[in-house]
This record gives structure tokens, C-alpha cells and sequence, in this order.
């Protein structure tokens, strides 16, 4: 049947048309063989494929050299004025209707129809600088009646199923030689040219064009000026995502893809009124700004199991990270890729190169399968358009990712060494420190994968964000060293649960503070030192793939530490301390077959240090029905602490989508009072179980709303003694106006309960009744000035309330420059703080949180930040508890004897940061950090902050340069 399709095409089957063509001739010659040469000669000028045609004239008859078919005249236009610039002025276009003839065709006598593959047809003249690479298309079916060579519509009935679409070029001149037989082009066949596009379905796997990278010369700079881009045909089936109408965008998005064997290149070319176009510089992975950009997430896996995405906005800003399955993204990966944009008369593009060696991928030689998901953001319309069209609303993502087929992707040993050198100034301690070191990665092939960091400075280059926090629950800070990025999707284990957060394996406890030491009666060691943060000696991680496992490893050392302690008589002291060490080892099992994800895995960490070994093991399971319908996740937990014996616990997740736009979600969770993962991991409390019901609703497309969401939920929690520590139900909802601003309401009732926490160990008391509401406005934040205000209402543990209120306001005069101001004010009645003991007391509150940021962009590369966070606190006491000796009210009564419990809080933390992107990866650093947190007697705000500015805990220059070389 196969060869039968060749035969028939090559016969010239009736496949012609009469659309108008039109081509560029820039030589017409009498003498066949002067023709040739010049075809030659113009080719490897222009990098543009050209065909020798016959054409009989009143003059006589004449081989013209032509380039051809274009099918929108504007193209032609825009290719005659690029060949004038060239120096080629006599072209000229003419025009047709139907096909022209070339003089070179088929030799049907030399042709051997045994052999199937399109490989065999006769080699017409060709771009000399690229080499296509094997294979490239499948063999030719039959062409529908109402086949147009410059649609390249395929028909839903045509297609089989086993065969993917091809989207990659064959030569112009083999399309011309198939239309000079009167015919049209085989199915599968498609002609380079930047008019051509080609309509894809979703599940239909496709085929990328491939190039030889040596031969091939692109400039990633936001201009699609090579030859190659116009040798790749596009696509263009983007649907509105946000909201999830799924109607077509509004305006024309040009994508095209190939790739070598060393990387991936894909661009968009995209249509946009210039006065609706919305820019904004920003720090690489600055989420959450409403401005154009562009991005794709790539399941290099090819079974849904991981993935990375890159995000390109207009004016070259970066944001990447990783997936897992099936929507969580994550930014903790940066890669060294490539990305450029540009404005154009119809709108912009942007222009990508990903080195295949940034990325993870399972061992494979020969075909191999990937996922994509393509996105466009239009700011000034706040949508998003997607392709696949894969709504939030939605339960499959990444399971649903447009397959694409490639070839001979299978990159070969590569490595990257990133030396660095810090010196920092610290005005406080008075001190001055110096210091090199290096972070390598090493890929010896694209399933293993093996980081290490020698010596590492984090450096005070980024600053946490300014948190208050007098509860007994931690806080939990996210991880913004490279190295522990780097990899570091394969130890997430957790799903992600709303009211219980997680995690066995939190990095930031690696070179953090340490235990305090051990001392004798009457040692003191400096409050300085105990702030200090460990030292890493190094360490090293091993990330892998084969077959159907996925494996990771770590390992990290922290130096001895060193302490300033004072004696009985005030004496100096210096004790030490042995530095801890960290183990990880974790296994993943995968399987979807059948369209349903399996994962199955192990995890154990180790942490050894003075005070007690700590062992944690962990099980996880992971469900996924092939219809997206069913999703389970779960844990199974057990601990080992030399001092506090074994501990147990599991949690799990269920989904349920029965439709799109609604979902319900049950999470239930159990934790004995001895399961204690906190030395390496992060865990909100133990001793406690918990269920809780979520439902989603989203609607979109409404008269009186652009899009809303509505989530109920009910949770109940209760500790070890069955005393209900945590209940009641909420309603959150989140509207988007058709001006595009946004309100956002949210109620919470929690009725009568128990207190097991606050009081450090001391005792359980009764908390009253309370609830909560919200109310928040943001106006359009793709406007140039935005502002949001909001406001609610609080309920204490006492049964009094307060209220609160936040302002902000954003200003970006220009692309480059950004000012954002915000506040948030607190007035807290009744706020119950524990005094130590079995004693209580409720304060009268109020509390500021400014925050201030300006930036300033002298290229994308290059910002001057200026950043202010402060929060201040005063709180008089108000009336005083003690805990009864069973689990009852507080009881009220007389102020204990002592000081009065008035107290002030100024925490701040100043920023000046320069800082400049050399190459990916590759960074200067200028840093100023000033830093202060005191406590003391009631004052007012201006001399709180006042003091915490003359008075700092930190204050440091940090000069900091990091440089990536290798392959």
C-alpha cells in the first residue's frame, strides 16, 4: 500500500490547484548549463533554496532561477526587498496561477519503488549549509480532495493513528517537482516557508525538524532572520486558558520548532496592537508580574513523569523552574538556556536555544518521545492562551502534553565547573572575610547526573522576607541556594495539602543554626553566636534514571563551630562544636500504562550531631486514573531519634474531578506524638490527626464576572488526647471583573476548641469560638499605576477581635524602572501571647508592615535594587491567665508580681543589591545588607525604627563572582 501512495504520487495524481503563487526570479539565461551555475551561486548567497524553470517568452525561450512558492505576496515582498539588500538587483517576482514547472523533475526510470521511505526520490538542489538528518518523514498517504499546499490541513478521518505528524520541511524543490506533475503534495510532505502552517490535535504525536548544530548559525536575539526559521513550518492553535472559555486567541501566535543534537530551538512570532504591548524588566524567576511573555514546559521524560519550563518575557527577563506530575511546577531549578525577544511592526518575538545538556532525560538511543505545553500571556487582556488547551480547571496536565517525536537526542558527557570568590565586610563584628570555592556539575549521560559544591559560600545575597512570629509553630523559609536547587525535584515526596505543610526533606536546614552547645553551671555563650549560621565543609548529590526508577542521593558536611561563652567570673570562653551531617537517599518507581500514572517510592534521611543521631524513613504512593477523573497521593512515615525513640505517621490526598471546573479534594492525616522529622525535614506539629474537604468551582464566560472560583472547605483536627485542636468551615472566593481588577472575599467560622501549642509544653486550655473575614480590591495590574486595598476582620483566642487593613501601590513609568510601595496595619484586641510557666497575657496591639521596593534596570542583565521590609509592634497588656490543671478555660486573675509584660518589636531589613548577569548562571554580585531585630519596653513607631536603624545586628558588603565554564 505504501508503494502504491508513491506510485500514485509520483504519476502525478490529480492533486493540482489554481491558487495564485508567487516567486522571485533573479536570472533568466538561454543556456541550461549558465542557469545551473548561477542557481549555485545564488544559493549559497541568499541561503535560499532556488529551482531552474523553463519558461517560452516573446524574446524566446529562457531558464529562469527562481525561489518559490510564496503564497502570500506581503512574503514575497518582504524576501525581493531582502534580496535587493543582498546586492541581487535585478529580481524580480512574478506571479501564477497554479504551480511552475521546474526544468529539474522527477527521472521516474532511476527511481527504485521498492524502497518505501521519501529518502529515495532524486536529489533536487538544496540549502548547502544544512544537513538533514535521518529520518526525517514518514511515507506519503494519499492527499484529501480539498488539500491546499498552503494550508496544510489534515483531515481527522485521513489520519492513522500510528502515524505522527511530521512538523519539519522537505525541500521547496521537492514540492514544486510533485506540483509540476500537475499535482499536489503527498500528506505528510511539508514545504518550508513562513506562510505555511500546520493545524495540530491534541495526542497526535509530531515529528520536529533536526539539523546538523555545526552547521547551522542562529543568534538567539529576538530576530528570526535565519534561514532555518523559514524552513520550519508553524503552528498556531492557542485557546484562552485563563479564564478557561477555550476560544481561539485573539491574535495571531506564530510558533516554530527544531532542534540539533545539542539543543532545542523554538520561537514565537506574535501579532499585538504596539499601544496594547505591556514590558516590564524584573530579577530572573520574578513571578506574578502581569506583562507579555511567552513559555513552554517540556516533559523531557516522555511519560509524564518530570519535566522543566522556561518563561520568556518581553525584554529578555527569565523565569524557569520544573513539573512533577501533574501540576506542580516549581522554581527551584535555573538552567543555563537562551532567550532573546524583540518588538516588531506586528507585535514581538521572542527566540529560545535549550542545550539538551540542562536537562534531565531517561537513557534512550535512536526515536525518542517528548511532552510539550506552549503558553502566551497578553497582559492587557490578563489571559493566558495555551496549547495543548489545558484550563486549571481541568483535571490532566502534564499526562495531556502534546507528543512530539525526535531523533538522535542523546547528548554526550557534559560538565560545568562554577568557581567563585566572595569577600565580605562586616561592619558589626568588624571583620573582613575571604572566600573561594566551586560548585561542578557533571552529566555523563543524560539519566545520571553528579553536583558537588567544595567550600560553598550562600553568601547574604538574598534576603528572607521580614516575619514575626511569637506562635509555637515554625516558619518555613524556602530554599534559594543553587546547588540545593538544582536537582532537587526528585526528594519531593509530598503532595501538595492546604492545611498541613510537609516536607521530609527542607535544605534549609543544611548550614543553618545550630543546636546550642553543651555547657556547665553558669557558662553563658554570646546571644551573637547562637544566631550563626553553620558552615559547609561541602557536599555532593547523585540524581539518576533507569528504566522505570529514579534515584537520588545526598550528602553534606558542615564545619566544626566555634562559640563565645563567658564563665562563672565573666571569663572568656571558647567552645566548640562538632558540624552535623546530612544523608539523603531516595527511590522512585514509575508506570503509566495504559494512560494511568503509578508511582511508587522510598525515601531515608540521616542527620548525625553531638546531641543525637536522627534517622527518618518514608513510603510514598501516587495515583492517577487515565482519565484524570481519580488522584491519590500518600505517605507513610516513621522516625528514630536517639533521644526520643520512633515515632509514626501518614497523610493522604484524594481527588476527585467529576467535570471540568470542579473538583473536591479530601486530605486526612495521622501523626503520633513521637514522629519528630525536623532535624532534616519540616513538619508543623505532631500528635495530631486531621481531616479536611475542598471543593473548586470555577466558571468563566459569565454576564456580571469575567471568571470567579469558589472554594468551601470543612476541616476537623484533633490531638492524641482526642481534644479537637483545630476545627470549622470557610468559603473563599476570588472574582475578575470585566475591567480585569480583581475581589477576593474570605470567611472562616471555628467554633469551640482546644490550644495544645501556644503554651510551649505548659499545659491545654479552651479557646472561644471565632471567626474571620477578608475583603481585598486589585485594580487592572497591567496599567502602569495599580493599587489594591482590603481589609477584615480577626477573631482572638480570647473571643475579642481586631481588624486590620493593607494599601499598596505600583509604578512603572517606564519598562526599566519600578516602584512599589505597600502597608499593611494591625490593631489586635485580646491577642493571648504565652509568658512562660502556666501564665498568659492578652495584649492591646497595633502593628505596622512597611514595604518598599525600587528597581532599576540598565539592561535585562543588569538591576540596581533598593529594598526595605519592617515591621513594628507595640502591644500593652491588657488582662492576665494561668492554665487550669485540666484541660478547661483560662482562668483570669491578678497581674503575677514582676515587670510589666509591655513589650515593643523592630524587625528590619535593609537592601542594596547590584547585581549582573554575565552569562546564564553566571553572576556579579554588590550587596549591601543592613539588618536589625529588637525587643524591648513600649515606644512609639518612629523611634522603633529609628533604633533599629542606628543599632543593627547586620550590616555587611558583600562582593560576590560566580562564573560557569564547561561544555
Amino acid at each position: 500500500m505504501r508503494r502504491m501512495f508513491w506510485l500514485l504520487a509520483l504519476l502525478c495524481a490529480d492533486f493540482g490547484y489554481a491558487d495564485t503563487e508567487f516567486w522571485i526570479s533573479v536570472g533568466s539565461y538561454q543556456d541550461i548549463e549558465r542557469a545551473e551555475k548561477f542557481r549555485e551561486h545564488a544559493s549559497l548567497q541568499l541561503q535560499e533554496a532556488f529551482t531552474v524553470s523553463p519558461a517560452e517568452t516573446s524574446s524566446g525561450y529562457f531558464y529562469r532561477v527562481i525561489a518559490g512558492p510564496f503564497l502570500q505576496r506581503e512574503s514575497a515582498e518582504y524576501t525581493l526587498q531582502k534580496m535587493h539588500e543582498a546586492g541581487f538587483a535585478d529580481a524580480w517576482m512574478l506571479a501564477t496561477e497554479g504551480p511552475v514547472s521546474p526544468y529539474r523533475t522527477a527521472n521516474f526510470d532511476e527511481l527504485d519503488i521498492d524502497l518505501p521511505t521519501i529518502d529515495e526520490l532524486p536529489v533536487f538542489p538544496r540549502l548547502p549549509a544544512i544537513k538533514k538528518v535521518k529520518p526525517r518523514l514518514e511515507p506519503v498517504r494519499e492527499a484529501p480532495e480539498d488539500y491546499r499546499l498552503h494550508k496544510l490541513h489534515r483531515d481527522a478521518s485521513l489520519q492513522l493513528e500510528s502515524e505522527p505528524y511530521p512538523l519539519a520541511s522537505t525541500d521547496l524543490n521537492l514540492a514544486t517537482a510533485f506540483a509540476g506533475c500537475g499535482g499536489g503534495v503527498p500528506n505528510n510532505v511539508h514545504v518550508a516557508h513562513r506562510e505555511l502552517r500546520v493545524d495540530l490535535r491534541v495526542g497526535k504525536p509530531f515529528v520536529l525538524e533536526r539539523f546538523e548544530h555545526d552547521l547551522i548559525e542562529i543568534e538567539i536575539d529576538g530576530k528570526l532572520d535565519e534561514p532555518q526559521w523559514g524552513m520550519v513550518a508553524s503552528f498556531d492553535n492557542l485557546k484562552v486558558v485563563e479564564p478557561d472559555t477555550l476560544v481561539n486567541g485573539r491574535y495571531a501566535t506564530d510558533i516554530r520548532m527544531f532542534y540539533t543534537e545539542r539543543g532545542l530551538y523554538i520561537s514565537f512570532d506574535m501579532e499585538q496592537p504596539r499601544d496594547t504591548i505591556v514590558k516590564r524588566f524584573s530579577t530572573r524567576d520574578a513571578g506574578r508580574l502581569n506583562r507579555d511573555s511567552v513559555s513552554f514546559t517540556l516533559d523531557t521524560s516522555g511519560e509524564g513523569r518530570y519535566g522543566y519550563w522556561m518563561n520568556l518575557a518581553l525584554g529578555d527577563n527569565q523565569v524557569d523552574g520544573t513539573i512533577l506530575p501533574e501540576r506542580r511546577y516549581s522554581r527551584d531549578w535555573d538552567g543555563a538556556w537562551y532567550g532573546a525577544t524583540s518588538l516588531t511592526e506586528r507585535g514581538w518575538i521572542a527566540e529560545y536555544f535549550v542545550p539538551w545538556s540542562q536537562t534531565a532525560m531517561p537513557k534512550q538511543s535512536g526515536s525518542r518521545r517528548m511532552g510539550l505545553y506552549v503558553t502566551r500571556k497578553v497582559a492587557y487582556l490578563d489571559e493566558r492562551w495555551g496549547w495543548p488547551a489545558l484550563p486549571r480547571s481541568q483535571a490532566k496536565f502534564m499526562s495531556s502534553f502534546q507528543p512530539l517525536d525526535l531523533h538522535g537526542v542523546d547528548p554526550k558527557q557534559q560538565w560545568s565547573l562554577f568557581p567563585f570568590s566572595a569577600a565580605t565586610i562586616d561592619n558589626v563584628a568588624g571583620e573582613e572575610k575571604y572566600k573561594t570555592g566551586f560548585d561542578f556539575f557533571w552529566r555523563p549521560s543524560t539519566n545520571f547526573q553528579v553536583t558537588a559544591t567544595v567550600n560553598p559560600d550562600f553568601g547574604n545575597i538574598e534576603a528572607d522576607d521580614v516575619i514575626v512570629n511569637l506562635s509555637a509553630n515554625e516558619t518555613f523559609f524556602p530554599e534559594k541556594r543553587l546547588f540545593f536547587q538544582e536537582g532537587r525535584e526528585i526528594f519531593n515526596t509530598s503532595p501538595s495539602r492546604r492545611f498541613n505543610s510537609l516536607s521530609i526533606v527542607n535544605t534549609r536546614r543544611i548550614g543553618g543554626r545550630p543546636a546550642s552547645p553543651a555547657t556547665r553551671a553558669g557558662e553563658t555563650v554570646a546571644s551573637e553566636d547562637l544566631r550563626q549560621l553553620s558552615e559547609l565543609a561541602g557536599a555532593a548529590k547523585v540524581t539518576g534514571q533507569q528504566g522505570g526508577f529514579r534515584y537520588g542521593f545526598l550528602a553534606a558536611r558542615e564545619k566544626e563551630l566555634k562559640f563565645d561563652a563567658f564563665g562563672l567570673n565573666g571569663d572568656n570562653l571558647n567552645l566548640h562544636q562538632d558540624g552535623r551531617d546530612f544523608g539523603v537517599m531516595r527511590l522512585l518507581y514509575e508506570d503509566n500504562d495504559g494512560g494511568a500514572y503509578k508511582g511508587l517510592g522510598w525515601i531515608s534521611t540521616l542527620v548525625t550531631n553531638p546531641a543525637g543521631d536522627a534517622v527518618v524513613h518514608g513510603a510514598d504512593f501516587h495515583y492517577l486514573s487515565a482519565a484524570g477523573g481519580w488522584k491519590f497521593d500518600g505517605q507513610l512515615l516513621r522516625s528514630d531519634l536517639e533521644q526520643a525513640g520512633e515515632g509514626y505517621g501518614g497523610l493522604l490526598d484524594v481527588q476527585y474531578s467529576p467535570r471540568s471546573g470542579l473538583r473536591y479534594t479530601l486530605s486526612t492525616s495521622y501523626f503520633d506524638d513521637s514522629l519528630d522529622i525536623n532535624d532534616l525535614g519540616f513538619q508543623r506539629r505532631n500528635d495530631a490527626s486531621d481531616i479536611s474537604l475542598r471543593a473548586e468551582w470555577i466558571k468563566s464566560g459569565l454576564d456580571w464576572v469575567r471568571d470567579f472560583r469558589i472554594s468551601p472547605s470543612v476541616r476537623y483536627e484533633r490531638n492524641g488526647q482526642g481534644q479537637i485542636t483545630q476545627a470549622g468551615f470557610g468559603l473563599s472566593q476570588s472574582y475578575t471583573l470585566h475591567n480585569l481588577s480583581k475581589v477576593d472575599v474570605n470567611a472562616f467560622y471555628s467554633p469551640e476548641h482546644f490550644d495544645d501549642r501556644s503554651s510551649f509544653g505548659n499545659g491545654t486550655y479552651r479557646v472561644e469560638n471565632r471567626s474571620s473575614m477578608s475583603l481585598s480590591y486589585r485594580s487592572n495590574s497591567s496599567r502602569k499605576l495599580s493599587f489594591s486595598v482590603g481589609g477584615g476582620l480577626h477573631g482572638e483566642a480570647t473571643g475579642e477581635y481586631g481588624y486590620q487593613a493593607a494599601a499598596g501601590i505600583a509604578w512603572r513609568p517606564f519598562d526599566r524602572v519600578n516602584f512599589e510601595l505597600q502597608t499593611k496595619y494591625r490593631n489586635r484586641n485580646g491577642w493571648l501571647l504565652h509568658q512562660g510557666e502556666n501564665n498568659f497575657t492578652s495584649f492591646s496591639a497595633t502593628q505596622w508592615e512597611p514595604n518598599f521596593k525600587f528597581d532599576f534596570f540598565m539592561t535585562a542583565k543588569q538591576q540596581f535594587r533598593i529594598a526595605l521590609q519592617w515591621v513594628g509592634i507595640t502591644a500593652e497588656e491588657d488582662k492576665f491567665y494561668t492554665i487550669s490543671s485540666r484541660p478547661d478555660d483560662l482562668i483570669e486573675g491578678a497581674k503575677p508580681l514582676g515587670e510589666t509584660d509591655d513589650f515593643s518589636i523592630s524587625q528590619l531589613n535593609f537592601q542594596m543589591r547590584y547585581r549582573w548577569q554575565i552569562a546564564p548562571l553566571s553572576d556579579l554580585f554588590v550587596v549591601y545588607t543592613r539588618g536589625a531585630s529588637k525587643r524591648g519596653g513600649i515606644s512609639d513607631f518612629d523611634d522603633l525604627f529609628q533604633d533599629a536603624w542606628d543599632d543593627p545586628l547586620d550590616e555587611q558588603l558583600v562582593i560576590k563572582l560566580r562564573y560557569r565554564v564547561g561544555t
